[in-house]
């Protein structure tokens, strides 16, 4: 139980910023997530093979539990009401346009197939390198860069043609 609460404490903020970047930045449903991601690495923590990192595993499982959440809820999230509470009109809008940006990048990936949309998720919302996603996804570390890349070239042209983005 023990070493159980050092993983705990290692590695929840990783986790949780994972989660928080996973959810378009709402704290209460990363919180959330974070919790369910270490009840369910507690209860499988037998079965952790030591194939990668503990930090990767733990990834790989809040990305799960992030699958499961988007499964059960309607894939339409609405913006927070925060932006009532702001101050001023200008910090409204920018909060806005921010939020755009971020739904429009999520949508982006969102369009990807697989593998691909998984290594971005990794690369950007873990910051995991490209030998931690090949490992992960039982691919060659070469072929995670080459996906990454042309990734990202595919969400610059959809953000440009559809929103007008300049990436």
């Amino acid at each position: 139980m023990k070493d159980f609460e050092e993983i705990y404490l290692t590695y929840q903020a990783d986790v949780w910023r994972f989660l928080m970047c996973l959810t378009g930045y709402d704290k209460l449903t990363a919180e959330e997530l974070t919790q369910e991601t270490f009840y369910q690495a507690f209860l499988s923590l037998k079965r952790f093979r030591g194939d990668c990192h503990l930090r990767t595993w733990l990834f790989q499982i809040a990305r799960n539990v992030y699958g499961k959440y988007v499964r059960k809820e309607s894939r339409q999230r609405h913006l927070d009401d925060k932006e009532t509470e702001m101050k001023s009109e200008n910090d409204m809008s920018e909060q806005y346009e921010k939020k755009e940006q971020l739904l429009h990048m999520r949508e982006a990936i969102a369009q990807l197939e697989e593998p691909a949309r998984s290594v971005v998720e990794y690369r950007l919302y873990s910051e995991l390198s490209y030998a931690e996603i090949a490992n992960i996804l039982k691919i060659r570390e070469g072929s995670a860069s080459v996906i990454f890349n042309r990734a990202k070239a595919k969400i610059s042209r959809y953000l440009k043609e559809v929103y007008g983005y300049e990436i």
